[in-house]
């Protein structure tokens, strides 16, 4: 209980010092920064609840799947080309990254393709563990370093290259002027989707379920609901930010430290590669430049869409890519490589 009492008083305060400085997603980085410094330098065997993490994923699924209306679905159901089209292209770019890494280094090319794609932290890391063939340390480090190196990044991209703004808002304080259908109905609702969800195995439950639970009673009753209060979302933040900080394996880390440059490259040509897509987007169909940028960014749908939020970034279409990426690489992506990789490869 003193780990995470600790650590969650750390990312609190460092949580505070980046919303004075309109850092998006001030409470997420903090979670992910303290709880990495603590497991790195204090306790290595530092542990955050699974339950903690998912309730903050519900009270997320619940702030996103809000956004949606039938207005916006009827937008959104223009962006079918560029949905598909863009996420094409970011697995592409990451399968070029992952053969590159294999030509230089002594990996393997399936610990390569699984370290290197995008969205599919989870999924590649049980892949890894369960395939012989596949190098789970080449495969955890680089998908580590992919995720953190975007989340972390990203945020700073957007307002010094991009030129976003913060959207000022109360950091404990209810929020003003919010009529609709009460968020207190909502998020349990959102919970029985997350738990339906889980029970029909749809990758990322605990954040789709309330995702598709709210935006389907958002389309279907055309009821206006509730933001969530910014206690809600900042506990959230921080719930998830120290379960991610927690995930870093020091040990794997430096194990595989030679493949580090590889991963760094990798992830700044894949984030290169989203800027250029996000421009494309914005001249095609006449988006702002941080919501495309953010619905190609390969940094996880979570993260993503929460850092959308924070900048009042419609986000709405940045789901809309990030679930479409989501679903590609985990219902096609493990058939395709057990396919190409039969039984008979041994890298």
């Amino acid at each position: 209980m003193k780990k995470r009492l600790t650590a969650l008083v750390m990312a609190f305060l460092l949580g505070l010092l980046l919303f004075h400085f309109r850092i998006p997603i001030p409470f997420m980085l903090s979670g992910i920064i303290s709880a990495s410094v603590l497991k790195f330098f204090v306790w290595t065997d530092m542990r955050w609840p699974v339950l903690w993490r998912n309730l903050g994923l519900m009270a997320a699924g619940y702030g996103i799947g809000r956004s949606f209306t039938h207005d916006t679905l009827v937008q959104i159901s223009q962006h079918v080309a560029g949905v598909f089209g863009a996420s094409f292209v970011a697995i592409g770019i990451s399968l070029l990254v992952a053969w590159f890494t294999y030509k230089h280094t002594f990996a393997n090319l399936l610990s390569c393709i699984m370290g290197m794609l995008p969205g599919g932290l989870n999924q590649m890391m049980l892949m890894a563990d369960e395939d012989p063939r596949a190098d789970a340390n080449v495969v955890v480090m680089q998908q580590t370093i992919r995720l953190f190196g975007v989340v972390i990044s990203v945020p700073f991209l957007v307002i010094h290259l991009l030129g976003a703004s913060v959207v000022p808002q109360g950091l404990l304080a209810p929020v003003g002027d919010n009529t609709g259908l009460t968020w207190l109905l909502m998020v349990p609702v959102a919970g029985i989707g997350s738990v339906v969800a889980k029970k029909l195995k749809v990758p990322t439950a605990a954040l789709i379920g309330p995702i598709f639970v709210t935006a389907a009673f958002s389309i279907i009753c055309a009821v206006n609901l509730q933001k969530p209060p910014p206690i809600l979302m900042n506990l959230a933040q921080l719930n998830i930010g120290l379960y991610m900080g927690c995930m870093l394996d020091k040990e794997r880390l430096l194990r595989t430290r030679v493949l580090l440059p590889y991963a760094i490259i990798g992830t700044l040509l894949i984030i290169g590669g989203s800027i250029v897509v996000a421009e494309i987007l914005v001249r095609y169909y006449g988006i702002p430049i941080v919501t495309a940028f953010l619905a190609m960014a390969p940094g996880g749908m979570t993260e993503m869409c929460l850092a959308g939020m924070s900048m009042g970034a419609d986000v709405s279409i940045i789901l809309t890519y990030q679930i479409v990426r989501l679903l590609m690489m985990n219902l096609t992506v493990p058939f395709i490589l057990r396919r190409y990789f039969d039984d008979s490869y041994t890298g």
